[in-house]
């Protein structure tokens, strides 16, 4: 008789019906996941998406979404939580209530759970289940956003696609050639750069740039650096130094141009522009440089927080003079610019 209870238990689970799943990969980003059959992927791997599957529901012209977005890690998920609930304490848009938002210890891997709850001017209820996981200096965020009818069926099943995730490193498409130097190559365009120390590269946040690299991370910020680059093309610097800073003030009208000048790179003379601006609560100064190379006209750009930027500009200036192309065949057009 002791015995019949845990039996009992057994067959109760054993009648529970499993959901059938396909295996999910992404090479690119890193990600290998179990998604539920039922969910078709609608896209994948496109810049900051590593997937987006629709979840059926009673109306069929609402399907719910559930996705998996990689960007930059912040310092912590605390950090982030933070950010989270001073964005619920201001005023948001009517009828969004922030009804979680915890970090969740796990053996595993410590994840930041936030829930909100909509309720649309159509009617009804609708959940968005944000789960953000930090590896690899990334930010994974996989997110469930299904109506109040859908939500007690697919929260199980998001849960378990949550525990079969399995992280690597992303390809950033850029290889360690020098550790005491922090020297990294790019490895289809065949490019190298010394990046300042604990600087290393990370999968860009849009396809654009060729090489994406960061610091460490400062709250929910990490100080960045790209490049970009070009089919050759005229490249008057003199003309350039004349140009820019106006360029720059349409753009960005409260922006400050703090110097504008052509300079030495080694063998090769380069436009380099340092700005100050604002981004959203921060002060940041940019750092950068255009050059012509062998292969193509590159720009390379720095950004960081105003006041870390005097402090690093040394290493700054010192990574920027290591920039040089490296022996061995490349795409015949980068076609990479701002």
């Amino acid at each position: 008789m002791p015995t019949l209870i845990p039996l009992l238990a057994l067959l109760a689970f054993a009648d529970e019906p499993v959901s059938p799943t396909v295996s999910f990969e992404a090479p690119k980003y890193g990600v290998k996941a179990s998604i539920p059959k039922d969910w078709p992927i609608a896209a994948r791997e496109e810049e900051d998406r590593v997937f987006v599957a629709l979840i059926p529901q009673d109306d069929p012209e609402r399907p719910g979404v559930v996705a998996c977005e990689l960007g930059l890690a912040p310092e912590n998920l605390d950090e982030y939580r933070t950010r989270i609930d001073g964005n619920a304490k201001r005023a948001g848009p009517a009828g969004r209530k922030l009804a979680r938002n915890e970090v969740v210890k796990d053996p595993k891997r410590d994840r930041l759970e936030t829930i909100w709850e909509f309720r649309p001017s159509s009617g009804g209820l609708w959940r968005e289940l944000s789960v953000r996981i930090l590896a690899n200096r990334q930010m994974y965020t996989l997110t469930l956003n299904v109506d109040d009818a859908t939500y007690a069926t697919a929260r199980p099943l998001f849960d378990a696609l949550v525990a079969s995730i399995e992280l690597s490193a992303p390809n950033t498409g850029a290889d360690l050639l020098d550790k005491a130097t922090n020297r990294w190559v790019q490895r289809e365009f065949k490019f190298a750069i010394d990046l300042p120390e604990a600087w290393r590269p990370v999968l860009a946040p849009s396809e654009v740039a060729l090489f994406f690299a960061n610091g460490p991370a400062t709250g929910i910020w990490s100080d960045n650096a790209l490049v970009l680059a070009q089919p050759h093309g005229p490249l008057d610097l003199q003309t350039l130094v004349k140009e820019v800073p106006d360029q720059l003030r349409k753009v960005e009208p409260n922006c400050e141009v703090l110097s504008c000048e052509v300079i030495k790179q080694g063998k090769l003379d380069a436009l380099e522009t340092v700005v100050r601006t604002q981004r959203g609560p921060f002060s940041m100064t940019i750092l950068e440089r255009r050059f012509r190379g062998g292969r193509f006209d590159y720009e390379v750009k720095y950004t960081l927080e105003s006041k870390r930027f005097d402090a690093l500009a040394p290493a700054l200036r010192k990574s920027l003079d290591s920039f040089g192309e490296v022996p061995g065949s490349v795409p015949a057009a980068a076609d990479k610019s701002s």
